[in-house]
């Protein structure tokens, strides 16, 4: 059996980690991880971990420090370079998430260094595939029914992370006719549905810990109509289904939004944290401007510990579709599951674990 190198950028991120303990039961692959030298401990960790979890692993493993932010080479050192161009297969994963980031910093790591990673990739005599990471909100500001093949329709967006995405995506697309790229789209990943396990605490855990934080005779209002869909996915679906799909050749090519095909209102997810967290609703509801106005006083985000930039997606009226992930996924037993039915095992987790803060410290 010949082996693979696969070629992953973004490590020691939470979902590479995590894509890394699936690909890693596969014995006939070799992996290169392209880190920022600063990092290189906590990636030293990350495979300790992995070796820990499937015996020799390290052995197959390398990390090369590089930066993609710094042109088509990856700042990657002439053995380093060597060993990374026998790549058949790319995860590109690097970016930056944070939803307040300046736009010249969004722009340098989401555009520009996509666009890097492309051009080191056109340079690959065995490339196979590149698997593109990008987000279902490069749809922006777009209501209704978002489909898988659409992307710039003149949209726009709520924050610098989603229009540097999608002009990354823009540029993943612009080069298909000569480049085997997948792309994928998660919504809103959240922890294992099994165990909880999370890395950060964002998104929608600003809205249980600060549940956690007050005491449980304080009532909560609803906030704005909840009759929004909130896309979130946990991390074990996330990872299961990119790596079926992108084991079909005939994925390449196509986007695949990983999202929940049965998401619950955010009225409902609300609700149901309240009663974990054990408090009770009030039948009184707070316009949905007012709540992102005030929020968005220091003071009070400071009290509330609930970024302004957060709770937007909480009245986002869009629905993404996956008919792609359904049609290549009709064969396997991976199945989203409904986020009420692991919500309570989010909520327990971040009890016993109160204090996680971000991973990866990176610096750009």
């Amino acid at each position: 059996m010949s082996e693979k190198t696969v070629f992953l950028t973004g490590f020691p991120g939470f979902l590479t980690r995590h894509l890394v303990r699936r690909l890693a039961k596969s014995k006939d692959r070799r992996f290169v991880f392209l880190i920022q030298e600063h990092l290189r401990g906590k990636a030293e960790e990350a495979l300790n971990d992995q070796e820990r979890r499937t015996k020799g692993f390290k052995e197959r493993a390398r990390l090369v420090s590089g930066d993609i932010t710094k042109g088509p080479s990856l700042d990657l050192s002439g053995e380093d370079m060597e060993t990374a161009k026998e790549a058949q297969e790319v995860w590109h994963f690097a970016a930056i998430y944070d939803l307040s980031i300046d736009r010249s910093v969004a722009y340098r790591v989401n555009v520009v260094g996509t666009a890097n990673v492309l051009d080191f990739c056109e340079n690959l005599e065995s490339l196979r595939v590149i698997n593109y990471i990008s987000t279902c909100y490069v749809a922006g500001n777009r209501e209704g029914r978002i489909f898988e093949e659409e992307l710039d329709l003149g949209q726009g967006f709520k924050n610098h992370y989603e229009s540097t995405k999608c002009w990354a995506e823009m540029e993943v697309r612009r080069r298909m006719d000569r480049l085997p790229v997948t792309v994928f789209r998660p919504g809103i990943v959240v922890g294992d549905s099994r165990t909880g396990e999370t890395d950060k605490y964002d998104g929608p855990y600003y809205l249980v810990r600060g549940l956690l934080r007050l005491p449980s005779f304080i009532p909560i209002p609803f906030v704005g109509e909840g009759a929004a869909l909130v896309n979130l996915v946990p991390v074990d679906y996330t990872i299961d289904a990119m790596n079926a799909i992108s084991e079909d050749p005939h994925a390449v090519g196509l986007t695949f939004q990983l999202a929940d095909p049965n998401p619950h209102t955010a009225r409902e997810i609300l609700q149901e944290m309240a009663r974990l967290t054990g408090h009770r609703m009030l039948p009184l509801q707070i316009p949905q401007g007012l709540v992102s106005g005030v929020s968005g006083i220091k003071q009070i985000e400071e009290l509330l510990q609930i970024p302004k930039e957060t709770i937007v997606y909480f009245d986002h009226k869009a629905i993404f579709d996956t008919t792609n992930v359904d049609k290549f996924l009709e064969d396997k037993t991976i199945v989203c599951p409904d986020f009420m039915s692991y919500l309570p095992i989010l909520v327990d987790y971040v009890r016993k674990n109160p204090q996680k803060g971000f991973l990866d410290g990176r610096k750009y």
